[in-house]
């Protein structure tokens, strides 16, 4: 109802979001007119990660995203003491305040894309690579949802953590690049990559056909362990928390 008191608004953003993908596709169009493939990425194989990456993050905008930028401004205004009182998981309640509406146009351009991508590299097999990859982006949600659980937990005890969540946006940012191209770089970086590499690149392979064992139970396993103790550090770090009151 606010959004759509505000129409112009929304709409702005609609525009906005929509000029940003085009301008991303425009820009592997440039880089692939001068070669066949990066390290194995053929151009659509790379748009299809671009779909992959902006899909999800449309998904986590329009459901725990928000957890981002809200849970530091419960506990400074004093409102996280009064969602305390509720009958209801505080982690729940937390993550999962509001959707960001502002963000809902970028779920059907990027299924528009993710579309057009898997149209032209015509895999087979197709009904059985949408099950996997329909699977690992749910574990790729999972996998976010619990890094920026495990970054909000640092509010509890310091309050303002912005600086790391912009960093948590930038990972986000960077997902919809296919990090599994970059080739010949240091350890670090290729320790940094792994989780990126598993957020988008890893749902797109298996659209496309193909299929790494390795990487995919990696996803899951991933999933679940860090769900798990994102988890259990939220709630150790609540038990800890002092109120805005005390």
């Amino acid at each position: 109802m606010s959004e759509m008191a505000y129409r112009e608004n929304f709409w702005t953003w609609a525009i906005i979001h929509s000029v940003w993908l085009l301008t991303m596709i425009l820009f592997f169009k440039i880089v692939f007119q001068g070669t066949v493939n990066i390290n194995g990425w053929s151009e659509y194989q790379t748009l299809l990660v671009l779909g992959t990456g902006t899909l999800i993050t449309g998904l986590g905008s329009l459901t725990f995203f928000p957890f981002m930028y809200n849970f530091g401004k419960d506990i400074q205004k004093g409102d996280l003491d009064a969602k305390l009182t509720k009958p209801l998981d505080i982690h729940f309640q937390s993550a999962f305040h509001w959707i960001d509406t502002e963000d809902l146009i970028v779920v059907p351009n990027s299924l528009v894309l993710i579309a057009y991508a898997t149209f032209k590299l015509n895999p087979p097999h197709l009904a059985l690579n949408i099950i996997g990859y329909t699977l690992l982006l749910i574990s790729s949600l999972v996998i976010l949802f619990s890094v920026l659980t495990l970054i909000q937990s640092l509010a509890l005890k310091f309050i303002k953590v912005d600086t790391v969540a912009n960093f948590y946006w930038s990972v986000v940012n960077i997902g919809k690049y296919p990090a599994k191209a970059i080739k010949s770089v240091s350890v670090l970086a290729s320790i940094l990559l792994i989780p990126i590499a598993v957020i988008s690149s890893v749902p797109a392979e298996v659209l496309f056909g193909r299929y790494e064992p390795q990487w995919i139970i990696g996803s899951f396993v991933s999933a679940l362990v860090l769900l798990w103790f994102s988890r259990w550090v939220f709630m150790s770090s609540l038990r800890h928390y002092s109120s805005a009151s005390s």
